[in-house]
């Protein structure tokens, strides 16, 4: 079996669900990252997935061919011989309004037809705060996201989302936590209408990217609430759903084996793979969309919401939208930075291989997909 090209999703969490290991979930912005990550893969047999959000596709300039192409060719480039996946990460729907379904309705049909083999919904912005029966609460999330599911066929894995991450309540300021009966219910409610995922995404106290201190320095993100995210991990594995877990940038890799336990079978790492690719490119490069970040509306906008910031940490927040402004420069590196890169990131993917508990995982997914 050529395994350059992706396998379904499914497949690879249907052949790992008794084993204690988290498959590493790599959300590629900047294109070159893929290779390091792959090297590290082949090096450990790890099965992995390569991973686009919707909200990627505009701030890297990448579509679903030119995302899924990118990471075909970097699998023949290494010889890459290791199950993986192409996921289509947080197919994000904030609202009710019909454009926004139709925009993410379009994009299911564009993974769709580029080859896509994994994708995750994510209405999980649709909550009515004010509702008292859970159910209700969760009608717009539940009705959105069945509609999407509908849209994907079942031989390739479903991801859900209950409890926007990073959450918080606007009048307290104090996160909002997914219960376990919200996610019972939400998937419930899911199957009774004949969509079964395979994983589910929560708000367990985590946050996307990197978290800083006061002075805008990045800081150990710890944030994860174990003992939650178990209890939800118990009340639907019953229903043949797993948990995967959305922000491990900044993890403690020692915490990371604290996760095993908690019934999370899929571990995405986005921003870390930025982190070292913005570190590892010529100064001059870097310098440029730096000034290109801080000029930026985005940065605007984060300035207006937190006056104080410090600049270093106003440039790590935003610098993901000077990706696809520098998509070219950064992809005619000098041999010396691409190399320089590579290392980089196969070094780091192979401490979060190591941490996931997922080395060998290629070999007993080949087993499963090839009936041995």
């Amino acid at each position: 079996m050529d395994y350059s090209k992706p396998v379904s999703g499914k497949q690879i969490f249907k052949a790992l669900e008794k084993e204690r290991c988290i498959v590493m979930a790599a959300n590629i912005r900047v294109q070159r990252s893929a290779r390091g990550i792959m090297q590290a893969a082949k090096e450990l047999d790890a099965v992995i997935l390569f991973e686009i959000a919707k909200s990627e596709v505009g701030y890297t300039g990448q579509n679903a061919k030119d995302f899924y192409d990118n990471i075909v060719k970097t699998a023949e480039d290494v010889g890459f011989d290791v199950p993986y996946a192409i996921h289509g990460d947080h197919i994000t729907i904030k609202d009710t309004k019909p454009e926004s379904y139709k925009g993410a309705e379009d994009l299911i049909k564009d993974e769709l037809a580029a080859g896509f083999t994994s994708y995750a919904i994510d209405a999980s912005h649709n909550f009515n705060i004010n509702a008292t029966d859970v159910k209700e609460q969760l009608k717009d999330n539940i009705e959105i996201t069945r509609k999407l599911a509908k849209l994907i066929p079942n031989k390739y894995s479903l991801e859900v989302e209950v409890g926007e991450v990073g959450r918080t309540d606007p009048a307290t300021g104090e996160k909002q936590l997914s219960t376990p009966e919200e996610a019972s219910t939400f998937i419930s409610a899911l199957r009774s209408d004949g969509v079964q995922p395979d994983l589910l995404a929560t708000n367990n106290g985590t946050s996307h990217g990197n978290v800083f201190d006061k002075n805008g320095n990045v800081i150990a993100k710890v944030g994860i609430d174990l003992k939650r995210t178990k209890a939800i991990a118990d009340a639907i594995r019953p229903m043949g759903v797993r948990i995967a877990q959305h922000g491990i940038t900044g993890t403690p890799l020692d915490f990371i084996p604290l996760l095993l336990d908690c019934g999370i079978v899929k571990g995405n790492v986005g921003t870390n793979w930025q982190n070292i690719a913005i570190d590892s490119i010529p100064l001059d490069l870097r310098k440029r969309m730096e000034e290109w970040t801080l000029s930026s509306p985005e940065a605007a906008k984060t300035k207006a919401k937190k006056p104080n910031i410090a600049e270093n940490e106003l440039i790590n927040k935003n610098i993901k939208n000077s990706i696809k402004t520098f998509k070219a420069d950064l992809a005619s590196l000098p041999d010396e930075y691409k190399k320089k890169l590579d290392e980089a990131t196969r070094k780091s993917a192979i401490d979060f291989i190591n941490a996931f508990n997922a080395k060998g995982t290629g070999s007993k997914v080949k087993s499963y997909i090839e009936g041995r």
